[in-house]
């Protein structure tokens, strides 16, 4: 049951849209909002900071740039967190917020100990140049985190129409459960897919997902799909036009051991190509 959302958030566009997404689950699912800024230490004590505070003459100590870099951090956190507050007074949502201090992706995991779902944008301030890494501070909670995250895109949409990616593994079981919570509270249809080797070996991960879903009272449309590339079976119905599937929820995809340490690559090519949020369990 999801009682409480994480939000970290840094001010950038993307992570203010998981707020949207965080604010519009927390009012159907009758949730609380925890905002989160991390102040980062890479930025408070880099060899940017001392490089530019020792070589303007000795004009300006580094201590005191420091201290200046330090309450400029501050007055953002301050500014972000009464942007996501500003969003939940409106919606009339519980929040509350904290402010930390260290390597943003770790407090984030932190953070999150308490809390039942993590939203995040897929990127932070620096979109540009991490785009192809997805986002490392969302990779690395995505990794280390045993909570599910919400991984949204740059522009909110609500949610109209679920998919599941589903194999059948322990991770896409806890997948499912929380896609069935969010459907029975949105009363959204849900579609299953299953890429196999072969495709009779979708049959019975299928059931298993169709029976499970029908015992939230949801309308459910199975697919099985042929294929030993499961990322791109998964990729193709996800951002087919015609379907306008506007959330994918799936596990850490796999079944080794390996997987259970870190991510599958089925479930990375998934996060990068996707056009939609992604409920992600593991």
């Amino acid at each position: 049951m999801i009682k409480q959302i994480l939000v970290p958030t840094d001010g950038s566009e993307n992570s203010l849209t998981a707020a949207d997404y965080a604010v519009s689950l927390a009012r159907i699912l009758k949730a609380s909002i925890r905002g989160l800024f991390v102040k980062d230490v890479k930025v408070l004590t880099g060899p940017l900071i001392h490089d530019i505070g020792t070589s303007i003459g000795g004009m300006v100590p580094y201590g005191t740039f420091s201290q200046t870099i330090r309450e400029m951090m501050e007055s953002q956190a301050d500014a972000t967190l009464n942007l996501v507050e500003g969003k939940c007074s409106q919606a009339g949502i519980t929040y509350s917020r904290e402010i930390r201090e260290g390597v943003v992706s770790h407090e984030i995991v932190k953070s999150a100990d308490d809390c039942d779902l993590i939203s995040m944008g897929k990127m932070g301030i620096h979109a540009e140049w991490r785009d192809v890494f997805l986002g490392t501070n969302v990779e690395f909670v995505v990794r280390q985190t045993h909570k599910p995250v919400l991984i949204t895109p740059s522009e909110f949409k609500p949610f109209t129409k679920m998919l599941i990616a589903y194999d059948g593994s322990s991770f896409a079981d806890k997948a499912l459960r929380g896609g069935a919570e969010i459907a029975q509270a949105i009363k959204l249809p849900i579609t299953v897919i299953c890429v196999a080797d072969k495709k009779d070996e979708a049959s019975e991960p299928l059931l298993k997902a169709r029976t499970f879903l029908e015992s939230y009272q949801l309308n459910v449309n199975a697919v099985a799909k042929e294929g030993n590339d499961h990322a791109k079976g998964i990729l193709e119905l996800c951002n087919d036009e015609d379907e306008k599937f506007d959330l994918l929820v799936m596990g850490a995809y796999g079944h080794s051991r390996l997987q259970e340490m870190i991510l599958g690559s089925t479930t990375v090519r998934v996060m990068r190509s996707t056009q939609c949020p992604i409920l992600l369990s593991r």
